[in-house]
Parts: structure tokens; sequence; C-alpha cells
């Protein structure tokens, strides 16, 4: 094998390895920093981001993760750009490469893992990486990164593009990935998303998406506590 072709996957190795790394990190949350053996085992059972103790709720938990009581629709708050201020000039120019759609390379998850990790309630990088992955159509893995941001930092929530993508993936998916975005939109949003899913709902009859509209049915009556 040439010298190039030998020095090219080993530079293909180690992007990935980060790349992996990243996505551990992304799905666990940046309060962790666990062997990728352990994460790769317990990525199902647990999400150890703490719940940040100031974060608001529309609609208690239960032990048994259902709503102490129905939720009423409720007006969302107002829209917030968490990325107006300042930032750091690596996470401005990937801000602009996903704002334009562009995928972030392994270097690049890289800069944002390390950044978390020394940041952990800043939701900025979890809402990077949530938005590049749902460019992917990586639809589960952008979910648990909203959920991540979220009890990074509650103002995630009021982002616009955090209700409006899961609200998409509620209505196009079945099983984990349906179970939970519907955990974190009644944890995030309760009351306050039901007129999203009303608009939501509206837009997936009128085009004859019949499965979409059992879909954010059921999501609808997960928040108000309507029995199945």
């Amino acid at each position: 094998m040439a010298a190039s072709e030998s020095r090219g996957l080993v530079l293909s190795a180690v992007a990935l390895a980060l790349f992996a790394g990243a996505m551990f990190w992304a799905l666990q949350g940046p309060a962790e920093d666990e062997p990728v053996q352990k994460a790769a085992a317990s990525i199902e059972e647990t999400d150890p981001a703490p719940v940040a103790a100031t974060a608001p709720r529309t609609a208690q938990l239960s032990t048994a993760g259902e709503p102490a009581q129905a939720a009423a629709a409720v007006p969302a708050e107002p829209a917030v750009d968490l990325f107006a201020g300042e930032m750091p000039d690596f996470m401005a120019t990937l801000h602009a490469r996903v704002l334009d759609k562009k995928p972030l390379g392994a270097p690049e998850q890289r800069e944002l893992y390390e950044y978390g990790k020394k940041n952990p309630t800043d939701a900025r990088p979890q809402l990077l990486l949530a938005w590049d992955s749902m460019t992917r159509e990586w639809d589960g893995i952008a979910v648990r990164m909203y959920r991540i941001a979220y009890r990074a930092d509650p103002r995630a929530k009021q982002d616009p593009s955090m209700l409006r993508d899961l609200l998409q993936v509620a209505a196009t998916h079945d099983r984990v990935e349906y179970r939970e975005t519907t955990e974190i939109v009644r944890e995030a949003f309760g009351g306050e998303a039901l007129d999203a899913i009303t608009e939501k709902l509206a837009d997936a009859q009128a085009r004859g998406d019949s499965k979409g509209v059992d879909r954010l049915e059921r999501l609808r009556d997960a928040i108000t506590g309507k029995q199945q």
C-alpha cells in the first residue's frame, strides 16, 4: 500500500473516532465524561444530563412519567435567539455553516463537544448538533440533543426550531423516536405545544397523511391527559 493511501486511512479512522465521541457526548449530555464502552451500553437506559433546577414546567411529571394533571393550551413564550449575542469565533463559523445546511465534520463536532464539556449550562453546542442532525435526517439523535439543550438551558425551548423539529419527528416516526419526542415535548412545553400541534395536525389532514394525523393526535392526548 502506498504511503499516501496509508496516511489517508489513518486520518479517516481518527475522524471517525472523533465523530463517534461527539455523538456519544451529545446523546448522554455534556455533564458526563464516561468511557465510550460504558456510554454505548447505557445509552438506551439512562440520560445523565441533569434537569436544571430553575427549569419551568407547564406540567409536572409523576414518578411513572405521566403528567400529574392535564395540561391546557397556554400561550407560548416569546422566541429567543441564543446565538444573537457574542459567541466564540469557532461557534460563529459553525452556526453559519449549519444555517446553510452544510453538514459538520468530525473535527467540528469535536470542537462543540469540548466546548460543551467546559460550559455545561450553554445550550448552543447541542442546538447546533440538533440542527445538523435534522439536516442529515438523524431524527432520533436530534431529539436527544434538543432534550440535552433544554436541560442545559431551559431557554432553548424558545428557539423556534426546537418545537417545529420535534413535531416533525413526532409526525413521521413511531417507537423510540416517537416516545422520546413525546417525553421532551411534554416536559419542556406542556400546554404551550398544543396550538402548534393543532396547526401541524391541520397540515397533515390537508395532505391526507393519516399516519401523521394519528401520531399527532396521540401526542396531543399525551399532553392533555386524555385517556387512550
